[in-house]
């Protein structure tokens, strides 16, 4: 089945059922009204919202509230949104398994990552078993602007039900999903405003306003046909303006720019309590900077962000393969490789992607903004003769690309969505120090430690070689201050350990031996062989590390300042988000403050 045909029939029915009532009383623990307040109701409790109240909050927010209907609905003969239908139902599996992100990510109310969807209304999952909305919103209001947010943050308030905000749901943390929530569907956000002129104490130039719905792919077709490049992620189908640059914000241009985050000029936001408000270095600054790599989902509701733009010009790419049944000499390859990745990205303007499997190092991606070929044949020139030492073969290919959105699309595959999004990965992340590589010790652990994470051919690591060290003098512009972990100033590398296999659909035990291979053994052993290193949203949500100071180190206790002064009454969670302890989830699934 073709996605948009799938998607316009789950819509269209989703607008005609606002009222459903996925959960029978009965099915709910009463836990007297969801314990005197301190945990949201969800349905079934005696404080739930009424047909009457949704009916209102529908009424106030011109008709947009939508209620959430699972994709799957179609593969499933019981539960309160059976639909089945065999031959939907097998186009449905096919579009999971080959376009998954595309497939969910348009939809009103679903999950991208299966550990959240917890098999409540799978394709894959027998026809008998029961289509539920388990960590599904209930429903969700198609935000079309500031006053819609308003309304949303309201009813959540005073009805005591758990808010959540949903723009794309490429969500590892499910900061997104909730049982018994309302979300801001923030999807159809989609204005781009550029200018050439934009003016303001901390900066001069062209700028780029994008909506909150606003795709990466869709952002860089728009600035490239402006003439700009902006910094932003290789998955085109990623929500530029929500968790991705509100975390920081990877891109193959940051050597040449800085992070995402680095590049914001001004947030529009709605804050928990309702103001609509600008946060620039210069007014909200406060709010500006948490904005700015405290975490999405935590401080307020982002309409939209502006952010520098840069002319488009020229950009060398290329990639790279070594293969070989050689052990031995592909991990001293890779070791040297490591060793000299900070001579590849300082002073400079280079971004490369690679990865490194139990038989080959493959470098994606040559990102070498206004250069030309001959700048790979360079920064190689002390490479190459390490793998003839060692009697390993490579393939080089390179190209000369008029702008960057064209090399891009060499790289990851047509706009707006590429071929970069992830499926349905068991992945982790972790940036890599520079001190780290550069010591021949250091650098030599963390080769063992990397060998024995893919060495059976279950797991590969993907990195990128950066450079965003941002003091004085450095190859990037300067930018305002902000919460961006430390640790990324000190990286030459961000990594993703993750799996070669799909996710297991059908046995759900393969998935968590795997997750617990991950949790358990591979991210303790790069945590000990990279100290005082960070980590991204990238990461999955059964982690046991030191979330606090891993996600935004010396920075934590003033974000938790800023989230306490615009959140008071704790409307805004998510898993390892800023303030995310003084929350529990109850047995019946219920948000609980603590």
């Amino acid at each position: 089945m073709q996605v948009r045909g799938m998607l316009s029939v789950v819509l269209a029915g989703a607008l005609n059922y606002i009222f459903v009532n996925s959960v029978s009383a009965s099915a709910v623990p009463s836990a007297n009204s969801a314990s005197r307040n301190c945990c949201r109701h969800i349905p079934g409790d005696a404080g739930w919202p009424s047909r009457r109240d949704w009916a209102r909050l529908n009424s106030t927010v011109g008709g947009r509230l939508v209620a959430t209907i699972p994709l799957a609905h179609v593969c499933h003969e019981t539960g309160p949104f059976a639909a089945y239908d065999a031959a939907a139902c097998d186009g449905l599996r096919q579009d999971f398994l080959q376009t998954g992100p595309a497939t969910i990510c348009p939809a009103p109310g679903e999950i991208l990552n299966p550990y959240w969807q917890n098999n409540t209304c799978s394709p894959f999952t027998a026809s008998v078993a029961s289509c539920e909305l388990g960590n599904r919103p209930v429903y969700s209001i198609n935000v079309t602007g500031h006053r819609d947010v308003q309304a949303g943050l309201s009813f959540a308030k005073k009805r005591n039900v758990r808010l959540v905000i949903r723009n794309t749901g490429i969500d590892y943390l499910g900061k997104s999903a909730g049982q018994g929530s309302l979300a801001l569907w923030t999807y159809h956000l989609k204005d781009i405003h550029i200018t050439k002129d934009y003016e303001s104490p901390s900066y001069t130039g062209p700028a780029v306003k994008l909506g909150a719905g606003v795709i990466a792919g869709e952002a860089y077709a728009a600035v490239q046909k402006a003439g700009y490049r902006i910094v932003a992620p290789e998955c085109g189908l990623v929500g530029f303006a929500g968790g991705y640059i509100q975390s920081g914000g990877q891109s193959q241009l940051v050597t040449a720019y800085g992070l995402a985050a680095d590049q914001a000029l001004e947030w529009e936001v709605v804050t928990p309590e309702g103001e609509l408000l600008i946060a620039t270095p210069e007014k909200n600054t406060d709010l500006y900077w948490a904005l700015a790599g405290g975490g999405g989902g935590t401080f307020g509701v982002v309409l939209s962000v502006t952010v520098k733009a840069f002319l488009e010009g020229p950009v060398a790419g290329g990639q790279m393969v070594v293969k070989t049944s050689n052990k031995t000499a592909l991990w001293e390859a890779v070791e040297t490789w490591y060793h000299k990745g900070p001579s590849f990205v300082n002073n400079s303007r280079n971004n490369i992607q690679f990865f490194v499997t139990n038989d080959s190092l493959t470098i994606l991606s040559f990102t070498m903004p206004d250069e030309n070929d001959a700048a790979i044949d360079t920064i190689l020139s002390t490479y190459i003769p390490e793998l003839k030492r060692l009697n390993l073969t490579y393939n080089l290919t390179k190209a000369n690309f008029p702008s960057y959105a064209e090399s891009f699309v060499d790289a990851y595959g047509p706009l707006p969505y590429g071929d970069l999004c992830p499926s349905f990965p068991i992945i982790s992340s972790r940036l890599i120090p520079r001190s780290t590589v550069l010591n021949k010790t250091s650098n030599k652990h963390l080769m063992d430690v990397y060998r024995n994470i893919v060495d059976d051919g279950t797991w590969w690591i993907g990195c990128s070689f950066l450079n965003v060290d941002d003091k004085p003098g450095s190859a990037r512009p300067p930018h305002p201050p902000n919460s961006i972990h430390p640790a990324w100033r000190e990286a030459v590398a961000y990594c993703n350990p993750q799996t070669h296999q799909p996710y297991d659909w059908v046995n759900e035990v393969t998935n968590t031996l795997l997750r617990q291979k991950l949790v358990n053994d591979i991210f303790p052993s790069l945590e000990a062989a990279t100290p005082g290193a960070g980590i991204l949203p990238e990461v999955d949500p059964t982690y046991k590390g030191n979330w606090k100071d891993t996600f935004y180190g010396p920075y934590y206790n003033q974000l938790l300042k800023i989230k306490h002064k615009y959140d008071p009454h704790k409307l805004m969670y998510g898993l390892f988000a800023v303030g995310s302890d003084e929350f529990r989830i109850d047995p019946a699934g219920r948000l609980c403050t603590v």
